[in-house]
């Protein structure tokens, strides 16, 4: 009999787990995005969020905006937050570099990678009627004077972007911080500065507009919508590959299950040929890679910046 009980509580227990596990989600998921309306991290949030309500029942994931410090504010607020799989983060490549540029108070390890969605190559983009007709005189103008370029902020990887082209191209640059695109997009068009350093996802509208020329992508290939802009390999800037990665993470102890949930459901969101196309058309590349991939491209993206940080002496 004494077995009996023994295996009754056994199996009682596992079931109990198995139900807690069926349970999950309960409740809203918050999806933190730890910047200002407007931009790509907001916009392609907002398309996630629309798509996977279609596959979740009697709860939602909804968007909030917390604001500050080039990303600090909110991605302090999902490092510390509770890890129930219901508060997570919209992640940039902002939390590899923070806590060495800006002293955040957490760590790449305080964050478990859930998915990856969209890869985001830089682009240099000048305002339509610069002087500067292809990144040949770009490159000319900035061995005469460093050249004023935009930037979400300093520490952000478009900051990174130009310290890398300095690196590699000796290419020299000053640089203005902005807050939100639709700021940077000002500075630019309305002449305050000589360009910007932005991802091809934010840039792409404005310069099938019109308002922005694109003189180089930091892409492998050209982009299809942009056969005449060179990629920076091409155009002798010794940088082969620079893209702003995207994803979902989650607080370090969150539950494995609640994870696969949440990887699970990205990976149905990116088989969404709706969503898919809404992509498409705000100029992001969908793409879906599991836990384990994007935790791989979190520590190749750490492993490249990392150095640029240090011999720029940017750390704290």
């Amino acid at each position: 009999m004494f077995k009996s009980l023994v295996l009754g509580a056994l199996l009682g227990s596992g079931l109990a787990t198995a139900v807690a596990a069926q349970d999950y989600p309960t409740k809203d998921i918050d999806l933190v995005v730890p910047f200002a309306p407007g931009g790509s991290v907001d916009v392609t949030s907002r398309l996630l969020a629309e798509s996977a309500n279609t596959f979740l029942d009697g709860v939602e994931v909804v968007v909030s905006n917390r604001a500050g410090g080039g990303g600090v504010v909110g991605q302090s607020y999902v490092a510390r937050g509770k890890p129930d799989g219901y508060t997570v983060l919209a992640m940039t490549s902002s939390v590899v570099t923070n806590p060495q540029l800006k002293g955040a108070p957490y760590a790449i390890t305080d964050f478990k990678p859930v998915a990856a969605y969209n890869l985001d190559p830089e682009v240099i983009a000048v305002p339509a009627n610069s002087e500067f007709k292809t990144i040949d005189d770009f490159v000319a103008a900035t061995k005469e004077a460093p050249l004023n370029m935009v930037v979400a902020g300093i520490g952000t990887s478009h900051h990174m972007a130009g310290l890398a082209l300095t690196s590699a191209a000796g290419l020299e640059f000053n640089y203005v911080p902005a807050k939100g695109f639709g700021e940077q997009l000002q500075a630019v068009v309305g002449g305050h500065a000589d360009g910007a350093f932005w991802p091809m996802g934010e840039a792409m509208v404005h310069a099938e507009a019109g308002s922005v020329r694109l003189l180089a992508v930091a892409s492998d290939v050209r982009d299809p919508k942009f056969p005449d802009v060179p990629t920076f390999e091409e155009a002798g800037l010794n940088v082969p590959m620079w893209a702003t990665f995207r994803g979902w993470a989650v607080p370090a102890d969150t539950p494995d299950e609640d994870v696969a949930f949440l990887s699970d459901l990205l990976k149905k969101v990116f088989e969404d040929e709706t969503y898919k196309q809404k992509m498409v058309d705000g100029g992001f590349d969908p793409i879906y890679r599991d836990a384990a991939e994007f935790q791989t491209i979190i520590s190749s993206y750490s492993d490249l910046v990392v150095p640029i940080i240090e011999d720029n002496g940017l750390g704290q």
